[in-house]
Order: structure tokens, then sequence, then C-alpha cells
């Protein structure tokens, strides 16, 4: 009889182990090569740091089918027939591009933090922040991995109102703590999602603001069910429940890439959260406006969402799926912007 333990076996304890191991080894080779292409980059110029991150992004296109893929279906469920094929191929790779861009541009955030501001960004609607953070509340900043998410977050104290982020933590520790430190240069904090509440109630009682994504899929029973696009996608309620709770003004807020090589960001005017019906009818009427403001602007500037997130991955039951009145209607229209219009180019004014 062969032992339970032969050398050619393994018990579920050397199982673990050697997982643990070859994570453990997964996470510093990461973490090494990050750190040292990040390295690399920041010698560099900017614009060549970043072009070379959009050819990086190009490359993750052509070498990954499974992100290729999900990115393609995304764009179909999203604009089905008022997109070629051959255009839904392009807005892949151009989004692709775009987020090799932007992590990229991470090497060069130290930077940033010291340039004038207007060597970095075109600001519109500034009033709108700074109001909404008047009255004492705190603001909710609220977008999606749209635009130049980071480097908007990285200035956002530049422009008077301090800045918390609700962020997840890499399963990568060391790489979470450098990238991390990145997102901190100008005084930023970043709350974990993971215990969430206490840190953004805490944030904003002294008036900050604290910027919540609101265009990723939620597993499980903490996602509400909401139009994007014409289909149902779970959608973290944080944002209407934080608003409902604590009286702050939700303010958009969107970036756009201009052809000077700077940013245009804009903020929207502020959301106020108000009591029509029951706290549930509620928190899904604000959850479905904020998505359908989101909506809107990518449906703009397509080529600068994250197409290869499985943003429909789960998916609802009859109970769940949620009504498609006239509030969850989708547009009739495609693609706001010009399909052929490239990245450079910024957006008319809603």
């Amino acid at each position: 009889m062969r032992p339970a333990t032969s050398p050619g076996r393994f018990t579920p304890l050397r199982r673990l182990r050697h997982s643990r191991q070859t994570r453990a080894l997964r996470h510093n080779l990461s973490y090494v090569f990050c750190r040292a292409l990040l390295a690399v980059l920041a010698v560099l110029p900017r614009r060549m740091g970043l072009s070379i991150g959009r050819a990086c992004g190009r490359l993750f296109h052509a070498l990954s089918p499974r992100h290729r893929n999900i990115a393609r279906a995304n764009l179909e469920r999203a604009f089905g027939a008022a997109l070629a094929p051959r255009e839904r191929a392009r807005l892949a790779r151009a989004s692709f591009a775009h987020a090799g861009m932007i992590m990229a541009d991470s090497a060069y955030f130290r930077r940033c933090a010291r340039l004038p501001l207007e060597r970095l960004a075109v600001y519109e609607g500034t009033e709108h922040l700074l109001t909404a953070a008047a009255g004492r509340r705190g603001v909710l900043v609220f977008s999606g991995h749209f635009g130049h998410w980071e480097l908007v977050g990285l200035l956002q104290p530049r422009i008077g109102v301090p800045f918390s982020m609700v962020v997840r933590p890499l399963d990568n520790g060391r790489l979470d703590a450098f990238l991390s430190g990145l997102r901190r240069v100008t005084g930023n904090e970043l709350i974990s999602k993971y215990a969430a509440a206490r840190g953004v109630l805490r944030a904003l009682r002294p008036g900050r603001a604290v910027g919540l994504m609101i265009d990723q899929n939620v597993r499980g029973e903490g996602g509400l069910f909401v139009d994007f696009f014409g289909a149902p996608a779970s959608t973290t309620p944080a944002l209407a429940i934080f608003a409902l709770k604590t009286g702050a003004p939700m303010v958009p807020m969107f970036s756009y890439p201009l052809e000077d090589g700077r940013l245009l960001i804009r903020y929207g005017e502020p959301i106020v959260a108000a009591r029509r019906g029951t706290l549930a009818e509620d928190i899904q009427a604000i959850t479905q406006q904020c998505t359908r403001r989101l909506e809107e602007e990518i449906r703009r500037r397509p080529d600068c969402w994250l197409w290869m997130h499985n943003r429909w991955r789960s998916q609802p039951s009859a109970a769940t799926a949620p009504a498609r009145g006239p509030e969850a209607a989708a547009p009739q229209s495609g693609i706001a912007a010009a399909p052929g219009s490239g990245a450079a180019r910024a957006p008319t004014h809603p």
C-alpha cells in the first residue's frame, strides 16, 4: 500500500504551504517589476513615459484575450448595433491604451505634486465643489474609472478641499503600500473599502471631500441592481446611504484628456439627497440617478472608461431586477460624441 504522504503527493497542509509560497513569490516579483518599471519611467520626460504606458496598454490588449473579450462584449452590450464590430474593437484598444497611460503616470506623481497646477489641468465647475464644501457637512465626490481618476484625486487638495478616497487595498501588500504612498503625496487620506463606513463618516465630519467610485460590479447581496446602458448592473448603494445619513451633497466629477497634454477636470452641480419614499426606494432612486450621470459621460467619451472590467458579471433574479420606467430607460442615442473622435478631443458641454 502506498503511504498517504508519498513524495509524489501533496497533503492538504503541504498544498496550502506551497500555494502560499507561490503567491508570496509572485507578489515579490510583481513588486520588484513595478518598482523597476516606474523608476525607469521617472527619469524620462512625462510625455514620453505616458506614450510608453499607452503602448503597454495596447500590448496587454493583444496578449490578454480574456480581458479583450470582456471589453468587446461590454461594448456590444452597451451600444449594440449603434457600433460596428470594427469600431468596438477600436474603442477597446483605445480603452486599454488609456488605462496603460494612467498606470504609467504614477511614476510622475511626486513630480506633478510640485508642478504649477495650470501646467497639469484645466478646471471647470470648481465653484460647485467649493459651494458644497462650504455647507460644512462634507462632500461626497462620485465618479467612476473614467478619465484620469488617479490624477484628479492627487490634485484635488490643491484647489482647497481636502480629499479622502475609498480604495480597495491590493492583495500584494508591498505594492499596495508603495502605491498608497504615491496617492498620499498631496495630503490625501485613504479609506479601505472593507472598513469604509466609519472612515467615511469620520472624514465627512470636519468637512473633507470623500471620493467614491460607483462603476464596479458588486458581488453578493451587497449590490443594488440599477439600469446601466439598458441592462441591470450590480452597483454599490454606499453613495446614497452616506448622502441620506449625513446630508452631505453629492458632486459628480469627470475628467478628459486635452490635446495639449493637460487634463480637463469638470465638477458638476451638487445633488442633494432627499427623502421622498421609503428608505429602500430613496436609495434605489439616488443610486440610479448617479449611475445615469456616469453613463452620460461614458457615452460622450467611451474611450476613457475601463471596459475591461466585467461590469455586468452579477445578474439579478426576477425579484431584484430594476424596473424599466422613464428614470431607468437608456438614452436612445448611441455615443454622444462622434465615434471617430480621438482621445485628445475634449467633449462638448452637457
